[in-house]
């Protein structure tokens, strides 16, 4: 069972429902016992009309309480709409129980059944409007949306032809700077090829006095070792001839030192 607060309306309604306390005397004896329940189980029925009425009243408010140009709250309306079907069970349930305690049970029982489908129905109804009315407000939202942008593109149409004539003019610029570059290039081509065989001519000359230079160093290098050996064979004879030169003068003492001394025979 769902528990919720109930209307003021609705609940002071379901509260003067006719049951066999409240019944008048009068009537009992008037029409007999079966007469006041079935007078019972009818009335039954009345406030629960009134009741039905009140809800759907609820589910389904006037488009007039809508402030022109205020957005409707469909969230909120759905949700109105599933607490009008949860009060409407729950006033079913109820009024189901209070007819268990009268004759006409089931009797009762389908009038409040009818009651409850059709406002059950005005709630589906009032459920199926509110749907296509979202998907009405979102299509609108949506074709607003894509209108303001085209209006914003076409707006800034004559910027953006603005900016691109710009772009493409300093494309060109750039095109024609480099075209120049190109011809001037191609005009300093003969002199660049000279530079270059002038300095390749340089390049060539000062190889080749490299390698002389190297060849003469080598040359030079190989004649002052050739010196430098003739100068070592020299000093090794000369060395030699002071050698011979000594022995022949301490030989020619040695015989000079022979022939001065005294012989003891004369001879």
């Amino acid at each position: 069972m769902i528990v919720k607060s109930r209307p003021a309306a609705v609940q002071a309604t379901l509260l003067a429902m006719p049951t066999f306390a409240n019944v008048p005397e009068s009537s009992l004896f008037r029409f007999g016992r079966l007469a006041a329940l079935a007078v019972a189980a009818c009335a039954v029925l009345v406030p629960l009309r009134e009741a039905q009425a009140q809800a759907a009243a609820l589910a389904a408010p006037p488009a007039a309480s809508v402030a022109p140009g205020a957005q409707r709250d469909f969230a909120a309306e759905r949700q109105a709409i599933s607490d009008s079907r949860a009060w409407t069970n729950y006033r079913f349930a109820a009024a189901e129980r209070e007819c268990y305690g009268k004759f006409f049970v089931n009797h009762c029982i389908d009038k409040a059944k009818e009651a409850q489908r059709e406002e059950l129905l005005v709630l589906r109804k009032r459920e199926l409007e509110v749907g296509e009315a979202e998907r009405a407000h979102r299509a609108a939202e949506r074709d607003r949306e894509q209108a303001l942008r085209r209006a914003e593109f076409e707006a800034s149409q004559p910027q953006r032809a603005a900016s691109e004539q710009t772009s493409r003019e300093a494309f060109e610029k750039k095109q024609q700077e480099q075209q120049l570059r190109d011809a001037q290039r191609q005009g300093e081509a003969p002199q660049r090829a000279a530079n270059t065989q002038a300095y390749e001519k340089k390049q060539s000359d000062y190889d080749a006095r490299m390698q002389e230079a190297q060849q003469k160093g080598a040359e030079q290098a190989r004649q002052r070792q050739e010196n430098v050996n003739a100068y070592e064979a020299k000093q090794r004879d000369l060395e030699q001839r002071q050698k011979e030169l000594e022995e022949r003068r301490a030989k020619a003492k040695e015989q000079q030192g022979q022939a001065s001394a005294p012989r003891p025979f004369g001879f």
